[in-house]
């Protein structure tokens, strides 16, 4: 696992909570705790966290469990709320990239980029995706 040289939460605009749920959230992905599934797939709520991951998903009943994406995964794990309106930009660009398929992010290209804004504030899809 690499150096945690992260920006404080005040450096990025939140609050320490929604910090450390998204560095929950990337440990998660890091350590491949979360498993890519796909978007639609959807029937009854099977309840609380399944560690089921797509970024075209926040948090949707899925016939094989909830299925999240970054921010969605967050809010699980860390019982904390981002609300839509208002995010700080860089965090409005993870939690809603609009330059590619969102549903085809894997689980290690969304750890980059949750890495790159953890650590400069910006998600760096370009990168992550490349």
């Amino acid at each position: 696992m690499l150096a945690q040289n992260f920006r404080s939460a005040d450096d990025l605009g939140i609050t320490e909570p929604q910090h450390q749920a998204l560095r929950k959230t990337l440990v998660l992905l890091e350590t491949d705790k979360l498993t890519h599934v796909e978007p639609l797939d959807r029937c009854a709520d099977r309840g609380g966290f399944t560690g089921h991951f797509n970024m075209c998903e926040w948090n949707s009943a899925s016939s094989c469990g909830t299925v999240c994406c970054i921010g969605g995964t967050a809010e699980l794990i860390g019982n904390v709320k981002f609300e839509p309106e208002g995010l700080p930009e860089g965090l409005d660009e993870l939690f809603f990239p609009n330059a590619f398929r969102v549903e085809d992010v894997t689980t290690s290209q969304a750890a980059t980029a949750l890495r790159a804004y953890l650590t400069s504030g910006d998600a760096k899809w370009h990168e992550a995706i490349a």
